[in-house]
């Protein structure tokens, strides 16, 4: 008989790791996380949480909540400025180590076992176990769900990493004085349009600003140019009270991580298919769930951790097909959100100058953004504002991916 060091072995403690160790250990499951990184650490994200997420979370998160923002500024291309407020909050912002290391202080407490500094080098399914192995020795479980982010071991292990566009995201922490922190302390401002697939944001934190841009990764090379003139931009013309680039991990004492701006992949998963391989399963960024149009991978993680989780459970209760049933749900209800999100973006991208007079100028486009923003209305809602145009929103999503392949083919031969 095989001796597990664990019923389900969770790679990687991110939000879709930690959420799915939670709930497997609340439910009597021996979990055991391994995470290569030491918590906190330092990750690239703007840290906005909206609604959607906050409602998928089973505990309290106000803790680790820094801002809460109702107004958004909007640029496009460095030009035509304009801010736009909502009556409600629109999302709330945090800092991915605060927040990563708080969930997963709940899964521990829920149960679970974590080891930090342990590095998967690869995974390989038995007949009646899988073999987790690292540096360190060999982990043995039942079940193994691969949380270990955009280059997942796991996911390529299992044969897994299919379908994936991926894009590039630049950020670093800003200092300000505490009197300005707090006139933007409810602002998110976002610049787009400036080359084909790109935008940059602030996102404000409770003592600096956070400050990126992100793409296409084929425009890579783009994107720190980008990035310099945003921050020119932002002090000169809109008078952005930002000073200096402080160190990314100065709060948490990574010293080895360096200063100035840090990448990070953003991965895309552009088709359905499978999320599991065997007894093998794959959530968050590992699985690609990332949103092509605003870079949003949070609630994704979340959402696939979950139901990660969920398929788990039913697996060990001797439900035939239950990781079957979590490819079928990642793809019916997170794929499909994503890939009418993907037809979005192709058309944002086609024509961001005349989406973003119609969101200044038409107070139902606002709102419709606002709702989408907070989760009380999906993408695939979107189309149904269109009438009885509606019927020809795919064929426009199509033409106008065409068109953004061809912008982009130009923007790289202008500017390689």
């Amino acid at each position: 008989m095989v001796k597990y060091d664990a019923d389900v072995i969770i790679v990687g403690a991110g939000p879709a790791g930690s959420l799915a160790a939670y709930e497997l250990a609340t439910r009597g499951v021996r979990v055991l996380i391994l995470e290569k990184a030491l918590f906190p650490r330092y990750k690239v994200c703007g840290g906005g949480l909206t609604h959607k997420i906050i409602r998928e979370i089973p505990f309290d998160v106000s803790e680790v909540i820094e801002t809460v923002i109702r107004t958004v500024q909007f640029s496009s291309g460095f030009k035509h400025v304009y801010s736009r407020t909502s009556d409600v909050p629109l999302m709330y912002c945090t800092m991915r180590s605060k927040f990563d290391q708080f969930l997963l202080g709940k899964a521990i407490n829920a149960g679970a076992e974590a080891r930090l500094l342990h590095k998967v080098a690869e995974v390989r399914e038995e007949k009646d176990s899988i073999h987790v192995i690292t540096k360190e020795r060999m982990f043995v479980s039942a079940l193994v769900i691969g949380a270990d982010g955009p280059s997942s071991i796991v996911a390529r292990s299992a044969g897994l990493r299919r379908h994936i566009k991926q894009g590039l995201a630049w950020e670093a922490e800003i200092t300000a004085d505490a009197e300005n922190l707090k006139k933007y302390s409810d602002t998110v401002f976002l610049d787009w349009g400036s080359f084909p697939g790109g935008y940059g944001w602030v996102f404000p934190k409770s003592d600096h600003f956070s400050v990126g841009v992100g793409g296409p990764a084929n425009l890579s090379k783009q994107m720190i140019p980008y990035y310099r003139k945003f921050l020119n931009y932002l002090r000169a013309e809109l008078q952005y009270p930002i000073s200096s680039i402080q160190h990314p991990a100065s709060s948490i004492q990574h010293p080895a991580l360096g200063k100035g701006p840090r990448s990070w992949p953003i991965p895309v998963r552009i088709k359905k298919g499978a999320f599991h391989e065997g007894r093998i399963l794959v959530a968050g960024d590992a699985a690609g769930l990332t949103d092509s149009l605003t870079g949003e991978g949070i609630y994704y993680a979340v959402r696939s951790g979950k139901l990660a989780a969920e398929a788990c459970l039913r697996y060990m209760q001797g439900q035939a097909g239950a990781l079957k049933t979590y490819s079928g749900n990642v793809n019916d209800e997170l794929m499909t959100e994503l890939l009418e999100g993907n037809k979005i973006m192709h058309i944002f991208n086609t024509v961001p100058s005349k989406i973003h007079f119609f969101v200044r100028d038409n107070d139902r486009a606002w709102r419709a953004f606002g709702k989408v923003l907070r989760g009380e209305r999906s993408y695939k809602d979107v189309k149904t504002g269109f009438g009885k145009w509606k019927m020809f929103w795919n064929l426009a999503a199509f033409i106008s991916g065409w068109f953004e392949k061809i912008k982009t083919w130009r923007y790289r031969k202008k500017n390689d």
